[in-house]
């Protein structure tokens, strides 16, 4: 069975335009090696943030538009769609989103680099989210920093 990923948006946008563990994770969701799941939300802040004048410059050396950002996003993503689940835990509240999310598809991992999402450590229904991990996915051959880990009871 393949992992079931939610990345946030930083993680996201820094997968289409620097190297590094999120764009080898975007390579290897694009390999089908995992499944990203993702929410109308936060497809809207994702589109919202690669639209701002601080991202043209990188997009036009990536070769890349917003739109085929959020085309690509959306051919490798499954969206959950289910009933708002109003979870609000996060310090910055726009991050309860990810949880949501993650909750709804009943994803593995949440990955992120946010120290926010990062410093929780929270019982949501039967899900621990477990702070300070190294994940080591070994379909992928990888390790992966700054995530959450959701274990399932």
């Amino acid at each position: 069975m393949l992992c079931k990923l939610v990345l946030d948006t930083n993680t996201l946008v820094s997968a289409f335009f620097w190297e590094g563990n999120e764009a080898e994770l975007l390579r290897n969701i694009e390999q089908g090696k995992a499944e990203l799941y993702i929410s109308q939300e936060i497809l809207r802040e994702i589109e919202e943030v690669i639209k701002r004048p601080k991202f043209d410059e990188v997009m036009k050396k990536a070769s890349l538009t917003s739109e085929q950002i959020m085309e690509k996003i959306v051919s490798l993503s499954h969206l959950v769609i289910a009933p708002k689940l109003n979870i609000n835990i996060c310090r910055d509240e726009r991050d309860n989103k990810i949880l949501e999310c993650a909750e709804s598809a009943e994803a593995d991992y949440i990955v992120s680099g946010d120290e926010d999402l990062i410093s929780l450590s929270v019982v949501m229904n039967s899900s621990l989210l477990n702070k300070d991990c190294v994940l080591s996915i070994q379909s992928m051959g990888r390790q992966l920093k700054n995530f959450l880990s959701i274990s399932r009871a």
